[in-house]
């Protein structure tokens, strides 16, 4: 339970430096359906959603990984032009 709850700190700490905040606020549906799991082929009940996120919570690299998949999180060491260059079509 302690390291769930050390690795939400360190994914708050990772959106908190790397955050895709343009895209975030572009698409706040999208992210929410992707964290209450409505969409795509992973569609899971409102329970079921919190029992993934509990077991995903385990190893915080996967959900990093996903995020930066996503766009929601900008690579690391990826510089200003770059981050400009992900979202120029938003």
């Amino acid at each position: 339970m302690v390291k769930r709850i050390l690795n939400l700190v360190q994914l708050a700490r990772v959106l908190k430096e790397r955050g895709n905040w343009k895209l975030i606020r572009h698409s706040k549906k999208q992210l929410e359906d992707f964290i209450l799991c409505r969409s795509g082929l992973n569609k899971k009940s409102l329970v079921g959603a919190w029992f993934y996120w509990f077991r995903l919570l385990k190893g915080a690299e996967v959900l990093i990984w996903r995020l930066e998949t996503f766009g929601f999180l900008f690579p690391p060491k990826s510089g200003s032009e770059r981050c400009e260059h992900l979202n120029r079509y938003l």
